[in-house]
């Protein structure tokens, strides 16, 4: 496929963070692809088997639109995920020596940031959806260029998980270990290499649902951070539905996953990739059993401390 660059429109905020990552990679490309260099190198050593079908399934799978755009590279991804763990695990123990910083501040701003870049992400891809005149399911990726304008939203979801990754860095800093659970780590790690793989392989279509859906769901969840930080009580309500609209969110992404699967496999209708499809459907299992678990240990503690509150007030009025 020749570039598409020409068919590019005007700039948009996707398109800022597209060239921002860009400008990075050209950076800090001297420093990354001898790494990479000589880890394929040490791979292809010992196991050329793996190396040479990954590399036919990376030729095979990648969308035309996905070189268009930055940080494709699974190295880079890989590198960045490896950088993230290590950032919380060695931070973790950095902090047993210090006190816990203050950054309401920074946490304000990176709260307001994300509630902003959602809101537009949902509100964008659902533009672009009308656009293309997607239908609720079952809408195929397109590779040309008539894609490309879903496949900048999509893309910019999928770079939005690594501001994310400050969630984590913001708890590290404040000492709040005990909300840096492995659900916690392992949804911003794995959410973050799924969504690379969407975006390499079928950076549109159904993949649309799922972005708008949690953009959706993270303007609630974020801007209930951001007004709570703020000291409005008014909204601490939302937090006991925050949980719950996150497992509603995986619910939908299954039986989206789940009338794909049928649709493709049993009706013989075209459509996204299967693979994608049924990777989506596992995932988001994963994600609503963790969560649930979650849900219900957080009610378990709740009912207690009520329990507790009750009796510590019963026994001051003895």
């Amino acid at each position: 496929m020749e570039s598409i660059a020409p068919f590019l429109p005007s700039k948009m905020p996707q398109d800022l963070f597209i060239d921002l990552a860009t400008a990075i990679g050209v950076r800090a490309a001297p420093y990354v692809d001898p790494l990479e260099a000589a880890l394929v190198a040490q791979v292809e050593k010992y196991l050329p088997t793996v190396v040479h079908h990954t590399r036919g399934f990376l030729v095979a799978a990648e969308s035309p639109l996905a070189r268009e755009l930055p940080l494709m590279n699974p190295f880079h991804v890989l590198l960045i995920v490896l950088a993230y763990l290590a950032t919380v695990f060695v931070g973790m123990q950095i902090m047993k020596n210090f006190e816990r910083f203050e950054v309401k501040t920074f946490s304000l701003l990176h709260n307001f940031c994300l509630v902003s870049i959602s809101a537009y992400m949902c509100g964008g891809i659902l533009y672009e959806a009308y656009q293309a005149n997607y239908g609720l399911f079952e809408n195929a990726a397109d590779h040309t260029f008539k894609g490309l304008p879903m496949a900048k939203m999509i893309w910019l979801f999928y770079f939005s998980k690594i501001m994310e990754f400050v969630d984590t860095m913001i708890m590290v800093l404040k000492k709040n270990n005990r909300q840096i659970s492995f659900l916690h780590v392992y949804h911003h790690s794995s959410i973050f290499t799924i969504w690379w793989l969407v975006t390499f392989v079928a950076p549109n279509g159904e993949a649309y649902f799922s972005a708008a859906l949690n953009s959706f769901i993270h303007v609630i969840m974020y801007g209930y951070y951001f007004l709570s930080a703020l000291g409005f009580k008014q909204v601490s309500f939302v937090k006991f539905y925050i949980t719950r609209s996150q497992m509603t969110q995986f619910c939908m992404m299954s039986v989206q996953s789940s009338w794909d699967m049928y649709a493709m496999k049993v009706l013989g209708r075209p459509g996204y990739p299967f693979f994608i499809t049924a990777l989506l459907w596992f995932y988001m299992w994963t994600m609503l059993g963790l969560f649930y678990n979650f849900y219900r240990k957080n009610a378990k503690l709740a009912k207690q401390a009520k329990a507790d509150a009750a009796k510590e007030k019963a026994r001051k009025l003895q």
